[in-house]
């Protein structure tokens, strides 16, 4: 079939017509599009800060066993009056150290059973006589004082005092004012990195948009230690070091 002359200019004349819309369009929302993109800048601000410890927690932990209870319970009530005196008398006051209550630990012993010939028949469970258990704790601004303490606590063992020591651990009473200024000098870095980024490419940065704060990471100084995603506090080290991120959103102009 011949098809008609006049159809082909007017099919023409539309297609033209449709590809220069749709180039207008996408010319169009792609400018939209860049200019959307364009339009603000997102930074990251960070800071760390070092600083040292100026508190430090003691615990400690002695034990005693005998058959009979009151026995033991007499037993540890001398070892906590030793443990008191060896306090005061290296410098620690009354009120800066604290006993826990006791734990009462049933103890058993496995006794076997043979038959003539050597078999084993059975396994009995035997009472094996109370251990006690007892912690306290030493908190002082002294850390020198308490470091000397916990590595002069053999003169408890030489007092025939069953003691186990842990390493003291570290705190810093002043986190709160000194996260205050790490989250201040995290904003200003994250704005001075946007400004320079927006200022070197010819724009002018404007108003915050939007900001947010990471977590607080706190290690020791020039440790192996490693960020986590819920937010690290070392308390093993007396010298510490603290990071935290600030996320910011700017327009520009």
């Amino acid at each position: 079939m011949a098809r008609h002359p006049l159809l082909l200019p007017s099919f023409a004349a539309v297609l033209a017509v449709a590809i220069l819309a749709s180039a207008y369009l996408v010319a169009r929302n792609g400018h939209y599009f860049f200019k959307s993109q364009a339009s603000d800048i997102e930074v990251t601000g960070s800071t760390s800060m070092d600083f040292t410890s100026d508190l430090a927690v003691w615990q400690g932990e002695f034990t005693r066993k005998a058959m009979d209870l009151k026995e033991v319970y007499a037993m540890m009530k001398q070892d906590k009056e030793v443990i008191e005196r060896f306090l005061k008398e290296k410098g620690i006051a009354e009120d800066a150290f604290a006993f826990l209550s006791i734990d009462i630990l049933p103890q058993n012993k496995t006794v076997n059973h043979y038959n003539d010939k050597g078999d084993l028949v059975d396994r009995e469970q035997v009472f094996n006589g109370y251990r006690l258990k007892r912690s306290f704790e030493v908190t002082s601004s002294d850390i020198d004082l308490i470091e000397r303490l916990a590595n002069e606590v053999t003169e408890l063992i030489e007092q025939d005092v069953y003691i186990i020591s842990y390493p003291p651990k570290y705190y810093y009473t002043q986190l709160g004012e000194l996260k205050i200024q790490m989250i201040e000098a995290a904003s200003q870095d994250g704005q001075l990195r946007a400004r320079t980024a927006v200022q070197g490419g010819g724009g002018s940065l404007g108003d915050l948009l939007e900001t947010s704060i990471g977590v607080f990471q706190i290690l020791g100084t020039n440790s192996d230690e490693s960020f986590s995603w819920g937010g690290t506090l070392n308390t093993s080290s007396k010298l510490k070091t603290a990071y935290v991120n600030v996320k910011q959103r700017y327009a520009i102009e």
